[in-house]
């Protein structure tokens, strides 16, 4: 398998057609053939590391390179992924549920965890990333809020972390 290097996690497309979602995969798929190589390596069932690879592939392809402003994967922080899964994932999803954020949550752990590991972010930025996938009680919350808010609290709860 080629070596990862630093264009793997660049996004290259111009624009969200079929098109560039293809150009855009064919300079990711690397990054993520890599990290389902290293999870099967730390002992995981092909299974259980296909869906997690998968997890984390959709995190970067549907949401981070079409609607954030981050054009490296290497550059995700905590208000990357509250965003994701704390309104995102929430509004999106037809039916969301905590136990699919805990799977985002772990999959994205895990990736920035195999970045870490393959020298690609340092351990400070790991360890915000970490401390927010830990922090289950708080998307909990947010879901659980979704639903209940109304009016100007509904309104509010969208401004938060909003991903537009």
């Amino acid at each position: 398998m080629e070596e990862l290097k630093d264009k793997h996690f660049e996004c290259v497309k111009e624009d969200n057609s079929e098109e560039e979602n293809e150009r855009q995969w064919k300079s990711s798929k690397i990054v993520f053939d890599h990290f389902f190589e290293y999870l099967k390596n730390k002992g995981l069932k092909e299974s259980t590391a296909g869906k997690q690879t998968d997890l984390a592939a959709f995190f970067i392809m549907k949401y981070l390179f079409v609607y954030d402003d981050v054009t490296n994967i290497l550059d995700v922080y905590e208000d990357t992924i509250r965003k994701f899964l704390g309104n995102w994932y929430i509004r999106k999803f037809w039916n969301p549920s905590f136990r699919g954020i805990k799977s985002y949550l772990k999959a994205i752990s895990d990736f920035y965890t195999f970045l870490k590991d393959k020298g690609f972010i340092f351990k400070g930025q790991l360890d915000e990333i970490k401390d927010v996938c830990r922090d289950e009680a708080w998307f909990e919350m947010r879901l659980r809020t979704y639903f209940e808010a109304q009016g100007d609290d509904f309104y509010k709860w969208i401004q938060e972390y909003n991903y537009d």
